[in-house]
C-alpha cells in the first residue's frame, strides 16, 4: 500500500512540472474515502497549491488550502501547517496582474495573517526539523519583506541562518535588503560589506540558491559577493555593552546592521530633511525633531534597563522581601527587566502619535493609539479598511506606512503573532508579573492578578519587545522619508535649508564609543 501511494505521489509531482492542468484534474480524481484517507488528503491538497501555483490559479490553490485546513483540524503537525502556510501565500501572491500594490494586499490580508500566524507556531517549536524551521523563518520573512517590515525580515533571516547557516536563500535576501536600504544614502558602509559578507556567506552553498531560485538568481549573488574585496578586519568590541547590543541587533540605525564605531554613536537613525510647513515660525526645528529625540531617548532607557537588569550587582540591595517558597524573583533588577519590556512596547503607541501628527492624520493626540490609528473602527460590511488619509498615502509611494499598519494589526489583533507581547505589557502595567529562575511558575500560589514567567523566557519576551518598537521607529522614519521625497518633486522653485545639529556637540557634551 505504501508502495502504491509513493508511485502515485511521484506520479502527480511530475504531473505538476510536466502537465499541471492534468495534475489538477487527477487530485481532484483522488477518492478521500478509506484508511489512507489522511495522506490522499494532504496528496491532493499539495497537488492543487503547487499546479495552481504554476498555472495561477487561484481557484485551484484555494482549494488545496481549504483541504490542509480540514488536514490541520485532525492533525495539525509543525508539517500541515507549514505547507498550510505555504498554501496561503500562494494564494495571496495570485492576484490579478493588473492590480495594484496596495489593493493586493489589502486582498489578501487574511490569508497573508494566517500564514504568518502559522510559519510562527513552526518557528517557535524548537523540536522542529532544521530544514522545515529555517525554511519557515526564511517564508515568515519574505511577507515582512513584502509589505517594508525590513529590519523584522532581517531578524527572521538571521534567524534562518542560526538554525542553518547554508541557508543561502536567507542570505542572498537579507544582503538585497541591506543593499536596498544603502542605495538610498541612508546606511553606512558598515552595511555594504555586510550585504556583501551575506552574498559570500550565500554563495558558499550556491547549489541551494539555484534549487529554490534559479541561475538568475545566482548571478546576482554572484556579482554582488564581487563588489568589495576581502573586508578590513573588526576588532573585537572591548565594551561589553557594545558588543551585546551588536549580537542582540539592537542599534537604532537606519538598517539592522553590526555597529559601526567610527560613526561615535550607537543610535545614528535620523529624520530626513522636513520642507517647513509653518514658515512664520523662524529658525527653530519642527516638532517633529523633539518627538523622534525622545522615541530614541526613550528606546535607549528600555535597551539600558534591560541590559542592566542582568547584573544584580548594580541596584542597591534597600529592599527586604517576604519568601514565597516559589523560587520567586524580587528586586529593583527584577522590576527593571519588567519595566524594559513595558518602556518598548509603549512606544508604539508613540510613534502612532507622531505619524498622527506628520502625516496629519486628524486625531487629537490624546486619542492616538498604535493599534487602531491606521484603520477605521470595523464594520460587518467592509471589515476594517484603512483610513482615508493612511490610504491616500500608501498609493502615493508611503509605502512604509503599510507596513506599520500590518505590524499594529499582529500586536493588537487577538489572533496577531504579536498579542502575546501586548497581553504581557498590560500585565505588566495594570497587574503584576512575577518570574521565577528554578522550577515551574505553574506550581506557584496561582491569583488572577498575577503573571507567573520563567526568567530566562521573560528576558526572550524583553529582547523580542525592543525589536518590535525599533522595527516601528525604523519604518517611521523610513515612510517620513519617503512622503518628503514625494513633497520634494511636487515643489516648485528653491526650497532653502535649516541645518538640524547634533544635540550633544551643541552643548559641547558629544563622546565617542
Amino acid at each position: 500500500m505504501l508502495s502504491k501511494f509513493s508511485e502515485l505521489s511521484s506520479h502527480l509531482n511530475y504531473l505538476v512540472d510536466a502537465d499541471p492542468n492534468l495534475a489538477i484534474q487527477e487530485a481532484r480524481d483522488l477518492v478521500l474515502d478509506g484508511r489512507d484517507r489522511l495522506n490522499m488528503m494532504s496528496l491532493r491538497a499539495a497537488t492543487l497549491v503547487n499546479a495552481g501555483a504554476s498555472l495561477g490559479h487561484k481557484d485551484a490553490i484555494d482549494e488545496g488550502v481549504e483541504l490542509y485546513r480540514e488536514l490541520h483540524n485532525f492533525y495539525p503537525t509543525v508539517e500541515i501547517t507549514y505547507n498550510l502556510a505555504n498554501g496561503l501565500v500562494e494564494s495571496a501572491n495570485c492576484g490579478s496582474a493588473d492590480s495594484k500594490w496596495l489593493d493586493q494586499q489589502e486582498h489578501a490580508r487574511a490569508y497573508r495573517a494566517e500564514a504568518r500566524r502559522c510559519y510562527w507556531r513552526v518557528v517557535q517549536d524548537v523540536d522542529t526539523d532544521v530544514e522545515l524551521r529555517t525554511q519557515a523563518w526564511t517564508n515568515l520573512a519574505n511577507l515582512f519583506a513584502k509589505t517594508y517590515r525590513l529590519s523584522e525580515a532581517h531578524d527572521a533571516r538571521l534567524s534562518a541562518l542560526k538554525v542553518d547557516p547554508t541557508n543561502g536563500v536567507a542570505a542572498f535576501c537579507a544582503a538585497l535588503d541591506l543593499m536596498w536600504l544603502y542605495r538610498r544614502g541612508d546606511c553606512s558602509e558598515l552595511t555594504h560589506m555586510e550585504a556583501v559578507m551575506l552574498a559570500r556567506q550565500a554563495l558558499r552553498n550556491r547549489e541551494r540558491i539555484v534549487q529554490y531560485a534559479g541561475e538568475r538568481v545566482a548571478a546576482q549573488v554572484e556579482a554582488l559577493a564581487s563588489e568589495l574585496s576581502d573586508p578590513p578586519s573588526r576588532s573585537q568590541h572591548l565594551n561589553p555593552f557594545i558588543k551585546w547590543v551588536e549580537e542582540e541587533r539592537l542599534t537604532l540605525a537606519p538598517a539592522v546592521e553590526l555597529v559601526d564605531t567610527s560613526l561615535g554613536k550607537l543610535d545614528w537613525l535620523t529624520l530626513p530633511g522636513i520642507l517647513e510647513r509653518e514658515p512664520e515660525v523662524g529658525s527653530m526645528p519642527p516638532p517633529l525633531f523633539a518627538m523622534f529625540n525622545m522615541l530614541k531617548s526613550d528606546f535607549a532607557l528600555a535597551r539600558d534597563l534591560a541590559w542592566r537588569a542582568s547584573d544584580e550587582s548594580v541596584w542597591p540591595k534597600t529592599g527586604q522581601f517576604a519568601d514565597t517558597l516559589d523560587y520567586a524573583l524580587y528586586g529593583p533588577d527584577t522590576s527593571a527587566l519588567i519595566l524594559a519590556h513595558r518602556t518598548a512596547l509603549d512606544l508604539l503607541d508613540k510613534v502612532a502619535v507622531m505619524a498622527n501628527h506628520y502625516f496629519e492624520l486628524g486625531l487629537a493626540p490624546n486619542k492616538v493609539s498604535f493599534g487602531r490609528v491606521w484603520r477605521d473602527s470595523a464594520d460587518k460590511k467592509t471589515g476594517t479598511a484603512l483610513t482615508k488619509k493612511v490610504e491616500v498615502l500608501i498609493r502615493a509611494g508611503v509605502y512604509a506606512m503599510y507596513g506599520l499598519a500590518e505590524l499594529a494589526d499582529d500586536y493588537d489583533s487577538s489572533e496577531g503573532i504579536l498579542r502575546s507581547q501586548k497581553d504581557l505589557r498590560n500585565s505588566g502595567t495594570h497587574r503584576f508579573v512575577v518570574l521565577h529562575d528554578f522550577g515551574d511558575p505553574l506550581r506557584a500560589r496561582q491569583a488572577p492578578e498575577i503573571e507567573h514567567l520563567n526568567h530566562s523566557d521573560f528576558i526572550a519576551e524583553a529582547l523580542g519587545a525592543l525589536r518590535v518598537a525599533r522595527s516601528a521607529i525604523q519604518m517611521l522614519a523610513l515612510a517620513i522619508s519617503q512622503h518628503e521625497e514625494i513633497l520634494r518633486k511636487q515643489t516648485n522653485g528653491m526650497i532653502g535649508t535649516l541645518v538640524v545639529h547634533d544635540h550633544h556637540w551643541v552643548r559641547g557634551e558629544d563622546e565617542e564609543l
